[in-house]
């Protein structure tokens, strides 16, 4: 066996092994991600829960622990107004975009 021959064998056993184990990085991230994605909005769904029985909650349950729900729903109502402005940033540029394709589809058929 020759050592360039060797050679040639590890580089590409080894462009194959970093490859693998890349996909499988890639593949950890996102599955943390969704996961992570998931208890946010099991979180949001508890908070808007809460948030319903607001008045309730306020009459029956102690002062601290009303103060405590209180901040939760702040918290929620922050991560909403923070969702929203990405949404809306979201519309904004999809309108530019299909005017700008609705322009150009108009100067091709001219």
């Amino acid at each position: 066996m020759d050592i360039a021959l060797l050679r040639d064998i590890l580089i590409i056993f080894g462009i194959i092994s970093g490859f693998i184990l890349f996909l499988t990085g890639i593949i950890l991230v996102l599955i943390i991600f969704v996961r992570v994605k998931r208890i946010i909005r099991y979180i949001e769904s508890s908070i808007s829960e809460i948030d319903s029985l607001r008045n309730k909650i306020k009459e029956a349950v102690p002062k601290p622990f009303s103060d405590i729900i209180n901040g939760a729903l702040t918290i929620k109502k922050f991560t909403n107004s923070l969702t929203k402005k990405s949404a809306n940033k979201k519309k904004v540029k999809t309108k530019k975009e299909e005017s700008s394709k609705k322009e150009r589809r108009k100067n091709n058929n001219e």
